[in-house]
């Protein structure tokens, strides 16, 4: 039997959907910024403060103090809703660390597919969770600060 929850560092601990997560910082700052970009809610080379910004909302599940443009988006988001682009931005961290933990213990396996010129991932013995998300790049613009 695997231990279900995911580590790959003690910098950063969290629980999301009942499971236990612990990253190391770079680990979990990449996550966070792929994720990001996945959601439309950064692009291209990003500044400190939107890092910051980022890492912090998936840390503590909003954003109290923005630095940058982006970080203000994000909190303004956040308070429209209806969708919260941070439980996204959370979600996908989680995910995808949820998914590198059963293909370390070999419960999913992973094939390169030639036609489409990217991995799958095959779900083995266990169901995958599913992979739509929204989209916040149509809403989010503007300029960035340090």
């Amino acid at each position: 039997m695997i231990d279900e929850d995911f580590r790959s560092g003690d910098d950063i601990a969290l629980a999301f959907l009942g499971r236990s997560y612990s990253f190391s910082r770079p680990d979990f700052e990449q996550r966070v910024l792929r994720a990001a970009v996945d959601l439309g809610l950064a692009a291209g080379r990003l500044s400190r403060a939107t890092r910051a910004d980022l890492v912090e909302a998936a840390i503590v599940g909003r954003l109290e103090a923005p630095r940058s443009a982006a970080g203000e988006r994000l909190a303004e988001l956040q308070a429209a809703g209806p969708e919260d682009p941070v439980y996204w931005l959370r979600k996908l961290v989680f995910r995808s660390a949820w998914i590198d933990h059963r293909i370390k213990h070999g419960l999913v396996d992973v094939a390169y597919d030639d036609a489409a010129a990217a991995f799958r991932i095959e779900p083995g013995r266990y169901p995958l969770p599913g992979y739509g998300h929204p989209s916040f790049a149509a809403v989010t613009h503007g300029g960035e600060r340090g």
